[in-house]
């Protein structure tokens, strides 16, 4: 899931943001020239939210 490099410039992306339920990286940006990627989710994180959403509500 990690994009190892900035598509607007090249540089390398450092994470920005990690998963709530697995805590793998789901989003990076550049340093360099401010880029942010978009928040990718896990279907088997989003399965499990759904869940537990469901269980305790």
């Amino acid at each position: 899931m990690k994009q190892d490099s900035c598509r607007r410039c090249g540089n390398e992306l450092q994470v920005n943001r990690k998963c709530d339920i697995c805590n793998k990286e789901n989003q990076f940006y550049c340093d360099e020239c401010g880029y942010e990627t978009i928040e990718q989710i896990h279907f088997e994180c989003m399965m499990n939210g759904l869940k537990t959403t469901s269980i305790t509500n």
